[in-house]
């Protein structure tokens, strides 16, 4: 073994403790890295294939006369087109009622868009014309199998229809009703495909949707233009489809944090390798001053020290890609299996995600230790030799120190080098600043994201459930015992145009006195419900380009009119638009059914009320408001499991960099803490100046460790904002007095391993090499 790699692999060895933190430090990034981004790839792979095989529509295209609409799409080169019809009636399965969504096949064949995945059961067959399809998330919530019967409401009554089986569609891979309305009550929306023809006789014999897909190289944005002068009146693409949208949502926000945190953790472990490798260099002085003037090349150290970085870099990037290839199947399996996506991609090597993640980790190794390496082949023979490390002048601070004779020897004495060695200093408040923005992000993201919830539906929408009732019998709900408040709304699906832009959303209006809803502007002041004109959700803005005061157009399936945009709302979820009842009903068709908003008095059984609601004579359907926790958890299962990781590794990590910079201190400080000890001063003074120093440069790093956290964790939750999800910043007021106190107690703890360094100290040997 050549010399060089001998003393490599030496020095390793006798600071293995630190050299394993580093380490483990890249560990962690490149598992997480390799992990996330591989799930992600996998995640990607199994949607599409999911998406291929289903023939899943890339233009949906609503209103106007489809046979032309349609035409329109064969001109402009549509591979595959579809008419179709769908309803949103209100259903009873299983004494239950809520409002789902019937759509309709072909009978006897599958579509040419959207076709559907048959997971139990037959299909449907002209031998049963009123036997239907219903979509998984619903079959799994109300236990439904083939056989099985439900009812859906057309008008004149109730129809019961028979279960031939259980599917799952491109979709409604999340059970999302439109894009306005993905998370909600499980139990209030269904879908069920039957026979086109049963279906146009509940929508009146009318289709009213045509689905196409384009080839490869077809415009988009063509195509769509050519079916609204057609006469549609929305075309939807893939990308906003509902369930889709939501899909992505939760995956863009996954494939950015499956960059970022690993970034982060990537960076720190090459400022810790820096901080490791640069103060060893300042401890080695006079062993490579001696070198230097044996003759020793200038390239031979400088191989030294990058060798030890780039073995520490690539300790840790050949386990961390074992360990996170390991991960990346189980993560997407556990994601898709959560999801009920019917195709898993388990591709488990991604080539080049590994010797991405391995190079990048033999970079950082390098990086740490490339300014180490350049400072010792600068290294003056003959001040190195001198074994002094250079510190600054006494100046202002030193005195005034010195002259505080109220203060131990050991503390003064602590105190004073936090300014004369200020490469110290900085080293130690920057691995402060670092554990404070991993710490602080994580859980910054965890309190955020709780806060918005609480938010929409506590502090922004205040109904306990929504009921839909037969024209004319809302009356009766306000009786019910356990209702303190009955109000009426009217809502539906609304498309705001301006100029060349549009936005697809859902049109509520609501009395102008309303108590179920509070209507909040973007910078957090409560605003009431115009007469005139309408509110919307912050999003809005930058969907359409349109400010405060401007007339926007809003059409629905009966009109069409101008309203002036009266104020931006600061609502979490969803991009809504909101109106006067007088101004909805003017812009919303007439309907059989009318919706409510009720609220409960204190202590009441929400399941009762359930069942007491649902058999009230004229109610057709009910949605518990506080049920659409279960349907976020499940959604953001994926972001609360990586956030979660997160923090435990954030927490490990801003440990292991609080005791790399503070192991280092006595390192470097070794020969003048073993004088110390040599002249006499006991063991708990020498201790003491140690902890003092570090604590006081700890505290130091504090204020801009705490800035730099809620900057990077602000960072983070923008990556995450859409007209899905707005987030801000919100921190418990506990959390960052928390992070503070929990950063200090590392410092603390990892003075142990460093005092204990002290103990063993070789005084005699450590005398003998200061005196030569």
């Amino acid at each position: 073994m050549r010399a060089i790699t001998h003393k490599t692999l030496r020095d390793l060895r006798r600071q293995r403790a630190q050299a394993v933190a580093v380490g483990v430090t890249v560990l962690l990034g490149v598992m997480l890295f390799i992990a996330s981004a591989g799930a992600f790839r996998n995640l990607g792979e199994s949607y599409q294939r999911t998406y291929d095989r289903l023939r899943f529509a890339d233009l949906v295209a609503t209103g106007g006369d489809p046979d032309k609409v349609a035409a329109a799409a064969r001109d402009a080169g549509a591979v595959g087109v579809t008419v179709r019809t769908q309803v949103d009636p209100p259903m009873l399965i299983d004494g239950t009622k809520l409002i789902g969504r019937v759509v309709g096949l072909p009978i006897g064949g599958q579509p040419a868009v959207d076709a559907v995945d048959l997971d139990h059961g037959t299909y449907l067959g002209a031998d049963e014309p009123d036997g239907v399809l219903i979509e998984k998330h619903a079959a799994d919530t109300y236990g439904l199998a083939p056989g099985d019967a439900l009812q859906v409401y057309a008008g004149a009554g109730w129809q019961t229809v028979k279960v031939r089986g259980i599917v799952r569609s491109a979709e409604y891979l999340w059970p999302a009703r439109n894009r306005q309305d993905v998370l909600g009550d499980p139990h209030a929306f269904a879908v069920v495909f039957a026979d086109e023809d049963l279906v146009r006789r509940l929508n009146g014999g009318v289709p009213n949707q045509v689905l196409l897909r384009l080839p490869a190289d077809a415009d988009e944005g063509a195509v769509t233009a050519a079916l609204r002068t057609a006469g549609a009146t929305d075309v939807t693409n893939q990308a906003d489809q509902a369930s889709n949208a939501t899909l992505h949502e939760d995956l863009n926000g996954f494939s950015e944090l499956s960059v970022a945190f690993p970034l982060l953790f990537l960076t720190a472990a090459a400022v810790a390798a820096y901080v490791l490798l640069a103060r060893k260099v300042l401890a080695e002085r006079s062993v490579i001053g001696t070198l230097m003037a044996a003759g020793a090349r200038r390239g031979r150290l400088v191989r030294h020290y990058l060798q030890q970085g780039l073995l520490i870099g690539l300790f840790g990037g050949l386990c961390g890609a074992a360990l996170g290839t390991a991960l990346t199947g189980a993560l997407t399996r556990g994601y898709t299996g959560a999801l009920g996506i019917p195709d898993t991609v388990t591709r488990s090597v991604h080539g080049d995600l590994i010797a991405m993640g391995v190079a990048f980790a033999a970079l950082i190794g390098l990086v740490g230790a490339a300014v180490p390496a350049v400072t010792a082949a600068r290294t003056v023979p003959a001040e190195a030799m001198r074994n002094e490390t250079a510190s600054r002048p006494p100046g202002r601070w030193s005195h005034l120190v010195a002259g505080a004779r109220w203060l131990p020897v050991a503390a003064r004495m602590a105190l004073r080098d936090v300014s004369r060695n200020l490469r110290r200093t900085l080293a130690t408040m920057l691995g402060v600043v670092l554990a404070l923005i991993l710490v602080l992000t994580s859980i910054g993201m965890l309190t955020s994201l709780s806060d918005a919830i609480s938010r929409q539906y506590g502090q922004i929408e205040r109904q306990d459930a929504t009921v839909t009732v037969a024209a004319g019998s809302g009356d009766r709900l306000s009786s019910v015992p356990g209702v303190s408040a009955a109000e009426p709304i009217r809502v539906g699906r609304v498309t705001a145009v301006l100029g060349d832009r549009s936005y697809a959303t859902t049109l509520t209006g609501f009395r102008t006195d309303t108590q179920m809803h509070r209507f909040v502007s973007v910078d957090r002041k409560a605003i009431s419900l115009p007469d005139n004109g309408f509110l919307a959700g912050s999003r809005l803005a930058d969907s359409l380009h349109v400010k405060v005061g401007q007339v926007v157009t809003l059409t629905t399936a009966q009109a069409s009119t101008g309203l002036r945009l009266v104020g931006l709302l600061d609502e979490p979820v969803g991009t809504a638009i909101y109106t006067s009842e007088s101004e909805a009903a003017r812009l919303l068709p007439d309907s059989a059914v009318s919706t409510y908003l009720v609220r409960f008095g204190s202590g009441v059984d929400r399941d009762a009320m359930r069942r007491t609601m649902t058999a009230l004579p004229g109610v057709v359907a009910y949605a518990d408001a506080t049920a659409v926790t279960a349907s976020l958890d499940q959604f953001l299962g994926l972001f609360w499991a990586f956030v979660g990781t997160m923090v435990v590794l954030g927490a490990i990590l801003a440990a292991v960099i609080m005791y790399v910079t503070l192991a280092v201190n006595i390192v470097e400080r070794t020969n003048e803490l073993a004088t110390l000890r040599a002249a006499g001063v006991p063991m708990r003074r020498v201790a003491g100046t140690i902890a003092t120093e570090n604590l006081a440069a700890t505290t130091l790093g504090l204020p801009i460790g705490v800035a730099a956290g809620l900057l990077a964790a602000r960072g983070f939750l923008g990556s995450f904002s859409s007209d899905l999800f707005t987030f801000r910043l919100t921190f418990d007021w506990w959390v960052v007095p928390a992070a503070v106190v929990a950063v200090l107690a590392a410092a603390t703890l990892s003075q142990w391993p460093a005092v204990r360094a002290v103990r063993r100290l070789d005084i005699a040997r450590v005398v003998r090499e200061r005196s030569r």
